[in-house]
């Protein structure tokens, strides 16, 4: 029986260090890129251009968003990259890609009596990074030759832009924005507010936050080639409740969203009515709950319950 292949993964080995210290600054060599991707500067060249990915369609809440996906020679290659990337020290406030955090530590973050709010999305944050953003980021960041960088550029990059459904996506899209975030933090700390960062999802808080931060952040993101949407920009008084990257936040307390719990009680009730138990809304239900039971432990209790019933 063939043995089914492993999918890569980024691997750390818990390791943390300053961006001079990373195996990619100061990289002259395309024989020395090579070697540490554990490839040839043939097969690099070879997995340069769109026929090295699986292209679909994910809808999600009746959305469509473009997938490119690397093949496997090119996975290995990302999923290699990645792992490196994800070694170099980020700012504090970075939780997407890194291990220990998630959109609820994100949330967390923002806990506190008194601060008020600003919740912004980047409009097509891995399209609207492009093959120029990364080569600048290695030429001039890392201080790569020209001829290294500009084979990064190409080998991470799907028709001149981040590909959207890469183990690469995360980490390479925040460090060819670095220079933005750094600039926008920067402009944050002058307003007394705290920033964090989940993909493309920006949190500001703090007491002395004003509305008027928004019209800095906008320009800040025009400067740099990105745009922040303006259907999903909020800014949140003290004592109103922030909803912040899946969770509902309130003074020092965080709880599930409404909109989450509503869907848990009609799936929930869907699931006990229905005489056919369908595997789909069993892991549904399952999913969310535990998902719930990252902001409120009472529904991993729930969800324990569930599975143990629910997998008879």
């Amino acid at each position: 029986m063939k043995q089914k292949r492993r999918k890569p993964r980024i691997i750390t080995k818990n390791k943390s260090y300053p961006i001079q210290d990373s195996v990619f600054y100061k990289l002259s060599s395309k024989k020395r890129l090579a070697n540490l991707l554990s490839s040839t500067p043939q097969e690099l060249k070879s997995l340069v251009g769109v026929d090295n990915y699986h292209c679909f369609t994910q809808t999600k809440n009746g959305k469509h968003r473009l997938i490119q996906e690397p093949l496997p020679k090119l996975d290995r290659i990302h999923s290699r990259v990645a792992s490196l990337l994800c070694r170099i020290e980020t700012i504090d406030g970075l939780h997407s890609g890194k291990k220990g955090k998630s959109n609820i530590s994100n949330a967390r973050s923002h806990l506190g009596v008194g601060k008020k709010v600003i919740t912004a999305d980047i409009k097509s944050f891995f399209p609207s990074t492009t093959r120029q953003n990364v080569f600048d980021f290695f030429f001039n960041t890392m201080q790569c030759s020209p001829d290294v960088a500009d084979l990064l550029s190409k080998i991470l990059t799907y028709d001149d832009h981040v590909p959207t459904g890469s183990r690469i996506s995360m980490p390479l899209a925040y460090f060819a924005n670095k220079k933005m975030f750094d600039e926008i933090e920067s402009a944050a700390g002058e307003c007394g507010a705290k920033m964090t960062i989940y993909v493309d999802d920006l949190t500001f808080s703090g007491a002395m936050l004003q509305k008027s931060f928004i019209g800095r952040l906008e320009a800040i993101a025009k400067t740099y080639g990105h745009k922040i949407h303006p259907s999903k920009t909020r800014f949140y008084g003290a004592n109103e409740v922030k909803l912040i990257t899946g969770a509902a936040v309130k003074g020092n307390e965080i709880t599930p969203r409404n909109k989450h719990l509503k869907q848990l009680r009609g799936e929930l009730t869907e699931w006990l009515e229905s005489s056919v138990k369908d595997k789909k809304l069993r892991n549904r239900v399952l999913g969310r709950m535990t998902f719930m039971g990252s902001i409120d432990p009472r529904y991993k209790d729930k969800a324990r319950t569930f599975r143990k019933d629910a997998f008879k």
